[in-house]
Parts: C-alpha cells; structure tokens; sequence
C-alpha cells in the first residue's frame, strides 16, 4: 500500500511503526531505547543541535514525533521555561508521555490528516524521518510544509546522512546536497544544516521569512 492523504502514511506503514515502537517498548527498560535511539548520548546529542536553531527561553515549541516526551526532559533538565506541546501519532507513547511528565502537554494527532489549528513559536521533529516507506520525500515534504505553517519562526529537524559510508537497510538516508535543495526549496532560500555532532546525523534550520 502506498501513501495517501496529501503524503500521508498509508495503514500498512502506521501498524509498521506502531509495531516498531511496541516491539522496542516491551524489549528495552531505558526510555531513550524504546524510543529508538542506541543511548542518552547519542539522544541528547540530537537534542543539542535540535536546539541551536534559536533562543529558547519563553517561546512556545511543539514536538511533533514527541513519542515519550524525552526532548521536554532534555529541556527542563537545561532549566528551559516556556509552552511545550508533544504530539504523537501512536497512542502508547502519548499516554506513556502523560505519565512520565504530568505537567506537560500531549497528544495523540496526525497533523496531516487533522491539522492544529494553533501555532508555536518553533516546531521540532526528531529522529521520524529516519524510518523507511514506500515514497519518504513525498511524506517528508508533507510534513515539512505543514510544520512550517503550525510554526510562527521556524522549525529544526533531523535526518540520517548516507554519507557516512555505512547504512542500516530499514532506515532511510539523504546526502547533505540532496538535503540542502529540499530544504532550500521549503523554506525559500532561508535554511541551515548543521553537521559534527554525530557522523551519521545532519539537523536542519528553515527560518520563516
């Protein structure tokens, strides 16, 4: 089956990755494993660079892929304040999100298919588009568009370098010039990629003009 809905995932690739998470989240006891990453360095490091795209402190952000709310972790552990809202696809993570960290803000949505209404200052996505389906671009630029128009400045993401001279078949992987015409074409010439946190990782900026 392939994508519909404007780049959305088909159903096929939505019980793919809600088999994916549940299978991590009965094998792992870590939150940073069952959420996919190796360790909470190599998390962490993702997180750094996610956060670089601006200051902070105060503004309203959205985590969209948030799964178990460990990015609004990482940022109450730097001593940030501001709005958080995470939004998930798979209901066992935002419930799962819920119970790890009460004072924060999920929920269960798929932007493409029910869109927010409101808006954040910066919107982040980490580590969802490294999974592999049948047209990745078509559902990355879906995305992309749709979270630049939920963002009021901008938004940061990450993506797998296939560069690095070594691939894991399942995920999927971009070269730093194919992504910088994408992002380019996205943000209107307004963008950056950041690079050297980790050899296999590229984060992008896109700025709203």
């Amino acid at each position: 089956m392939g994508l519909t809905l404007a780049g959305s995932l088909s159903l096929y690739e939505r019980l793919h990755l809600r088999l994916f998470y549940l299978l991590r989240s009965w094998k792992y006891d870590l939150p940073e494993n069952k959420a996919g990453w190796r360790s909470r360095r190599n998390q962490e490091l993702r997180f750094q660079a996610l956060t670089g795209i601006g200051d902070l402190q105060g503004k309203s952000l959205l985590d969209l892929g948030c799964g178990l709310g460990c990015f609004y972790g990482y940022l109450k552990g730097t001593g940030w304040k501001g709005d958080y809202t995470g939004i998930d696809i798979l209901d066992f993570m935002v419930n799962r999100a819920r119970a790890r960290f009460p004072g924060a803000r999920f929920e269960k949505r798929d932007i493409l298919r029910n869109p927010p209404r409101e808006k954040w200052d910066y919107v982040f996505v980490n580590g969802v588009f490294n999974h592999k389906i049948k047209d990745n671009w078509a559902w990355i630029e879906a995305m992309v568009r749709q979270a630049l128009a939920a963002s009021r400045l901008g938004m940061a993401f990450t993506m797998l370098n296939r560069e690095i001279g070594w691939l894991d078949e399942e995920l999927f992987y971009t070269t730093s010039g194919e992504l910088g015409r994408k992002a380019a074409l996205w943000s209107g010439g307004n963008y950056k990629i950041v690079t050297g946190y980790l050899p296999e990782d590229m984060t992008v900026y896109l700025f709203k003009s």
